[in-house]
């Protein structure tokens, strides 16, 4: 009988191994799948001149294979090169009609603001152009640097004075308004004052604004008539101009260690540029910043309010009913679904305070139809988040506290320690690595989310930062875009699902660092002061 029974406590060990090599063998699965998608991405992969037997060639790199439904291996190949394949960037070919796959040094791959990428050759002499690669690289160097001396100060120029004309332009609305309510004679007449000052330098700015957009006009034509001839592989020739050229490279003449500086420099652009051709080229910097700033501004948010409501119900709150209710409500507002949570931030906070804000501090702003804060913004998507992390945050608070020795408690009363004291010196302390549990796993759910944000302020893109150099610097009240969203956007709401494919791999690869780093610095913490307060029994 004995026996038996050990017998079956090592099956039950043994089920419980299995489950947890079959949990960390998905886990593995899934992060394999998405390193090596985004290794393909992001490393220069060889150019193939691939030749048909049918005796059509062209340029591409693999980037899937499988069985067609007749049950033949076949390649796809992206051939980029938009403008000549009626707007396909991508073709599949069967392998038996490929009568031969070469690697031409002088392939090379240019990365344009429109129409993808490019794959071809550099023209020749006769196409008034040397053909060296050196020359063209020296020549788009050359030009970034003229621009960057002429026409980005006038871009500068041209955004600061949008910027004043914006600041004005609602002067101007609060100025009308404020006159058109004014009761009394002499107030209406220092408000219209105000109006005909605001509108003059409004037409000053537009003035100035509009005197800059023609030398920026002048300028750009100039630029312009810079371009390089480029031969597609079907002899075709592009004139493509230098201001439409993004990157240039020749990945089959590299060599490993070119290649590998060629990938970090990938990384570099993919992390600090901003996307294009409807997010399936260019980066993701605005969407990196915006999911940082989120969870920040979530965690300042919710971690103190979980942390208090918390303290309250373990330390302060008497068993009774109403403490009971709070505990049941916080239970079942952890398996709310997030779309819930999206819904009451869009009608409360949106709506509700937002909209109130707004008719009391921007009342001429509501009247000409103009939201502010009753509009969306990530001040209200991180108040949503920490409503929805709050329940995590409690519960592990709560949790913590009582793994606090009840003689501790009692230890430091007895030494003359009031209450509070002993709670923010003694229990709080000890209590902080498990407190610290529940802000990680609700700082690694927030991050994900993507159902609320769609309803309380997320983007599909976004010209400005809610953090930039214009004053007041910090603008909470605006727009943003989110790595989930992002993703969610490129691969099912792209107009061009299969060339963002790629790029939804790399941002989803980026999010998982991001949170890794987030929990990996949380957790850091957390062992710190577990070893300060460590106690037996703790």
């Amino acid at each position: 009988m004995a026996q038996s029974q050990r017998s079956d406590g090592k099956v039950w060990i043994f089920l419980c191994r299995a489950c947890l090599i079959l949990i960390l063998a998905m886990m593995g699965l899934l992060a394999a799948l998405i390193i090596a998608n985004s290794f393909h991405a992001l490393w220069p992969n060889r150019i193939e001149q691939v030749r048909m037997s049918t005796g059509e060639s062209f340029l591409g790199f693999p980037v899937n294979a499988d069985v067609s439904p007749e049950g033949l291996p076949r390649l796809q190949y992206k051939v980029g090169n938009r403008e000549l394949n009626s707007g396909a960037d991508f073709r599949w070919v069967y392998e038996r009609d490929i009568e031969s796959r070469d690697y031409p040094g002088v392939a090379m791959l240019v990365s344009r603001t429109e129409n993808g990428d490019f794959l071809g050759t550099l023209g020749g002499p006769e196409d008034n152009d040397t053909g060296s690669p050196a020359h063209l690289l020296d020549r788009l160097d050359a030009y970034r640097a003229r621009w960057n001396a002429e026409a980005e100060p006038l871009l500068r120029q041209m955004a600061t004075l949008g910027e004043e004309w914006q600041r004005i332009h609602l002067a101007a609305l609060k100025a009308g308004y404020e006159a058109k309510q004014a009761s009394a004679a002499a107030t209406a007449a220092e408000w219209e004052s105000k109006l005909h000052f605001a509108q003059e330098r409004e037409s000053a700015i537009k003035a100035l604004s509009e005197r800059l957009m023609t030398e920026f006009a002048q300028v750009k034509d100039g630029f312009a008539r810079e371009s390089v001839v480029l031969v597609a592989e079907d002899a075709t020739r592009i004139v493509l101009p230098l201001s439409a050229i993004v990157d240039v490279s020749w990945p089959n003449a590299m060599n490993p260690l070119e290649k590998l500086g060629r990938f970090a420099v990938n990384i570099w652009h993919l992390l600090t540029r901003y996307p294009r051709e409807a997010n399936t080229e260019g980066g993701i910097y605005p969407a990196l910043f915006g999911t940082i700033m989120l969870v920040f501004l979530m965690a300042i948010s919710a971690f103190p309010l979980g942390v208090a409501a918390g303290i309250y119900l373990r330390e302060y709150a008497k068993d009774g009913f109403l403490p009971r209710i709070a505990r049941v409500a916080v239970n079942n507002l952890a398996g709310v679904p997030s779309i819930v949570y999206g819904i009451f931030g869009l009608g409360f906070f949106i709506y509700g305070m937002g909209g109130t804000i707004d008719s009391l501090l921007y009342p001429e702003r509501v009247a000409a139809g103009i939201n502010t804060y009753g509009g969306g913004g990530i001040i209200w998507s991180a108040l949503t988040l920490g409503l929805l992390t709050l329940p995590v945050v409690i519960v592990a608070t709560e949790e913590a506290l009582a793994t606090v020795p009840s003689e501790i408690r009692q230890g430091s009363l007895a030494l003359g320690a009031t209450r509070f004291q002993t709670l923010v010196r003694v229990i709080l302390p000890m209590a902080s690595p498990g407190i610290l549990t529940g802000f990680i796993l609700a700082m690694a759910r927030a991050a994900g989310e993507v159902a609320p944000l769609m309803l309380t302020g997320a983007v599909k893109s976004a010209h400005s930062l809610p953090l930039d150099g214009s004053w007041p610097f910090v603008h909470l009240e605006r727009k943003f875009m989110h790595l989930g969203f992002h993703i969610y956007d490129m691969g099912f709401q792209s107009p061009n699902v299969e060339a963002s494919k790629p790029l939804v791999y790399v941002t989803a690869l980026v999010l998982l660092v991001l949170v890794f780093v987030l929990n990996f610095a949380a957790i850091s913490l957390r062992k710190r002061m577990r070893e300060k307060y460590a106690m037996k029994g703790f």
